[in-house]
């Protein structure tokens, strides 16, 4: 069997969809942020204990790891220009540190096809700026979680459609060797204010299988209306009659309006030698987009 590739991109904020970010510095901090709906925890990983013995092996307990989550990593609104929305946001301390987070609130721009995240104020028409929590500090106690609320007015005039409220970490956590670490975890918050759904699609390409790859499968999407869009692919195989020989999926993905992103999928069935077609589908909320590409296995 032909091994796999392994898959690329998280988030909350970041939401927002949103897989965890960790940068880890001696003698500073790690700050752990989501970036999208993929993964709100922060997981602290206790110091291995010396290596058991033979005896003890088949009885020894796996080391305990600790966490800190956020609930929910995205939130979906669907709203008027100038209206507000209010949602409660929980955080659970699964360690065994007293945890204390100041709430800030980010606006999520795309610049270059890339989301970019600016504090609030800082952007003309801005959401951040509008936000209003109902504390600005939280302090979670040792397995236990603790609930804050936020709302986000969407200015009249904006076209901006993200922004992020963050926890972010105020208490250093120890880590192996002088290691010290904050936890930052932030939910995103994306606003649908019309039916301008639109994305587009780059031509699709293939790499062919190998003794060591399977068939990969891209395409580079890109959000070309004003509202946000989560999209759904397959990949079809298509042999030269024009019978399918089997499907793969691609992640879903959700793109802010302008941002842009290379989606990926393997077909991990081996083809025999011929001709064939790869036709690739992508659904979202103005419908299903379409494309195609032929390739010979040789």
């Amino acid at each position: 069997m032909r091994s796999t590739y392994f898959r690329n991109w998280i988030a909350c904020g970041i939401v927002i969809g949103f897989c965890a970010v960790a940068h880890i510095c001696p003698l500073s901090k790690a700050q752990l942020v989501d970036q999208d709906e993929a993964s709100t925890s922060s997981h602290f990983s206790a110091v291995e204990p010396a290596a058991p013995s033979r005896l003890q092996a088949a009885s020894a307990l796996p080391v305990v790891r600790s966490s800190v989550s956020l609930s929910p990593a995205v939130v979906m609104v669907k709203c008027k220009l100038g209206q507000s929305y209010t949602q409660t946001l929980t955080i659970t301390n699964q360690t065994q540190q007293e945890l204390v987070f100041e709430m800030i609130p980010e606006d999520v721009l795309v610049r270059d096809g890339k989301r970019v995240f600016v504090a609030a104020g800082e952007t003309p028409g801005g959401i951040a700026a509008t936000a209003v929590f109902t504390r600005k500090e939280v302090v979670v106690e040792p397995l236990q979680s603790s609930s804050v609320s936020v709302t986000f007015t969407v200015p009249p005039h904006t076209q901006l459609r993200a922004a992020v409220a963050v926890f972010r970490g105020l208490t250093r956590i120890s880590g192996p060797g002088a290691v010290r670490m904050t936890a930052s975890l932030g939910a995103l918050f994306t606003f649908t204010a019309s039916e301008n759904f639109r994305i587009e699609t780059s031509p699709i390409a293939v790499s062919g299988q190998s003794a060591t790859a399977n068939l990969g499968i891209s395409q580079i999407l890109t959000n070309t209306g004003s509202e946000p869009v989560v999209t759904d692919g397959v990949a079809a195989v298509l042999d030269e009659a024009g019978a399918i020989v089997g499907k793969t999926s691609f992640e879903q993905q959700r793109l802010l309006p302008g941002e842009q992103l290379p989606l990926r999928a393997e077909y991990s069935a081996e083809l025999k030698a011929g001709r064939y077609r790869v036709l690739a589908s992508f659904q979202y909320e103005a419908g299903v987009i379409t494309s195609s590409i032929d390739f010979a296995v040789p």
